[in-house]
């Protein structure tokens, strides 16, 4: 660290800068604190979540040049809990000094339509697809109509997906729509360029993990088994019941990727398998949801791996420490708060390790995961099932006493 910053920081030692103050910077936090790594965090707005466990926290806009780069002249290195942030702003801040990573070439690659277009000139395996802006171009009713045409006949409801290039997660930003449909869709779009995809008829969702240092190490983790929910991950599990030959792929095509995006960090690469084939879903160019069964799951943490990346320290090993593990998502409605309901979890499940976000509950919400670790996927599954619905209220008061259960 330099002393410039140390001085006017106050705190020796590397310290890293994190631009969000969400979930993923909180755990984030967690990972570093052994590490003897200081965390800085940038959150929008007073009370986000990460501000319960990191006591240096900024207010200051991922939108305001001038806040993020006051911001990243006070740590070593610069990082992300979201991509939403001024690129143009990161350029100055690398010429300024600081080194941001994941670097703005690889924050690019969270624009979909910048994906396809990038991993299918790499020769790398995505569905078919097209791209269009209803906003800026003429023809994209004509070139969305013959698209239909095409792919429509591929499922038996004649279906394509649109994916707005930027701004969805959790299955926001998705439709999928008949043909019949696009004309007076995209006549009251008003978004991001769109991407249409055929409604692929699919086997199972896979991520893989990867990680990346400047120096070029790359490791990556077992690969693992995504649940989706209302296009929302609601499980992941270590490792994925796949057969060794499609595993090998999977974890090939995670490697190319990170060649492609010029990764630094760690990041996930989602996938489809359609037909026996890996095909590529999207990538998040940062610690992700598919990782956080890790955290207990393996020899290294998603979270501690990438801090070590961004200082670009050796990585470390990724190997499970145990046969199977079961992360399932806790998701928020207006009923209950699991704050208030720990005690019924860990008495429906006593092997669960939970970890609550701090965030108030709403509809859609994630606000938490439950990970089990054993001997088989099936019996983790429903141990981590069983804590999550006693957090949310989906299973009555055992007697055990402890604080109210809301």
């Amino acid at each position: 660290m330099s002393e410039e910053r140390a001085t006017a920081t106050g705190f020796p030692g590397p310290r890293v800068g994190i631009v969000g103050g969400g979930q993923l910077a909180r755990m984030l936090a967690e990972a570093a604190t052994p590490l003897g790594i200081h965390v800085r965090v940038l959150a929008a707005t007073e009370g986000e979540c990460a501000g319960e466990v990191v006591p240096d926290v900024v207010i200051g806009s991922p939108d305001d040049a001038e806040a993020l780069r006051s911001f990243a002249a006070t740590v070593d290195v610069l990082t992300f809990d979201h991509e939403n942030v001024d690129h143009d702003a990161l350029v100055q801040i690398e010429r300024d000094g600081t080194p941001v990573r994941p670097g703005i070439a690889t924050l690019r690659f969270a624009d979909k339509a910048h994906q396809r277009r990038e991993f299918a000139a790499a020769g790398l395996p995505v569905p078919p697809f097209v791209v269009i802006d209803p906003v800026r171009d003429l023809d994209h009713l004509s070139v969305a109509d013959g698209f239909a045409a095409r792919y429509g006949e591929m499922t038996n409801d004649g279906l394509i997906v649109l994916k707005a290039s930027r701004g969805g997660y959790d299955g926001r930003g998705v439709w999928m729509l008949g043909r019949s449909e696009l004309a007076a869709f995209l006549a009251a779009y008003r978004g991001a360029p769109l991407v249409l995809e055929p409604k692929l008829a699919l086997e199972r969702e896979l991520a893989v993990l990867v990680a990346r240092r400047p120096s070029g190490q790359i490791v990556t983790w077992p690969v693992v088994e995504t649940i989706q929910v209302d296009g929302m991950c609601d499980e992941a599990l270590l490792p994925a019941p796949v057969d060794v030959t499609l595993a090998a792929e999977a974890e090939r095509i995670g490697r190319a990727v990170a060649i492609t995006v010029d990764a630094v960090g760690v990041f996930a690469v989602e996938l489809f398998v359609s037909d026996g084939q890996v095909l590529i879903n999207e990538i998040a160019p940062r610690v992700h949801n598919s990782g956080h069964v890790t955290i207990e799951g393996s020899m290294t943490s998603q979270f501690s791996q990438h801090l070590r990346a961004v200082l670009d320290w050796p990585l470390g090993p990724t190997d499970s420490v145990a046969p199977a593990a079961s992360m399932t998502n806790v998701v928020g409605d207006d009923a209950d708060d699991p704050r208030d309901r720990q005690h019924l979890a860990l008495a429906a499940s006593p092997a669960a390790q939970l970890h609550l976000y701090g965030k108030a509950p709403r509809p859609a919400r994630k606000i938490g995961h439950v990970t089990v670790l054993g001997t088989s996927l099936e019996s983790c599954r429903a141990e981590a099932r069983a804590a999550v619905d006693a957090l949310i209220g989906g299973s009555g008061d055992d007697g055990v006493q402890g604080s109210s259960d809301g």
